[in-house]
């Protein structure tokens, strides 16, 4: 892989990472609010994370 695709895969990969590093800072901070809190929103963040990832019905890329 050639250093010009891996800067193609890294752009077309930012708003995913931008997601991901949202939730994490609304997990750390549910965190630091009360730890029960913390894993409640640490659960719906990996349930987001796991729905975007999956594979959409009738879409093909």
């Amino acid at each position: 892989m050639k250093f010009k695709d891996i800067l193609k895969l890294a752009w077309a990969l930012t708003p995913f990472i931008l997601v991901v590093l949202g939730l994490l800072s609304i997990v750390i901070s549910a965190f630091l609010v009360a730890a029960p809190l913390g894993w409640l929103i640490l659960g719906l963040a990996l349930i987001v994370v796991g729905y975007i990832l999956s594979p959409k019905e009738g879409k093909t890329e």
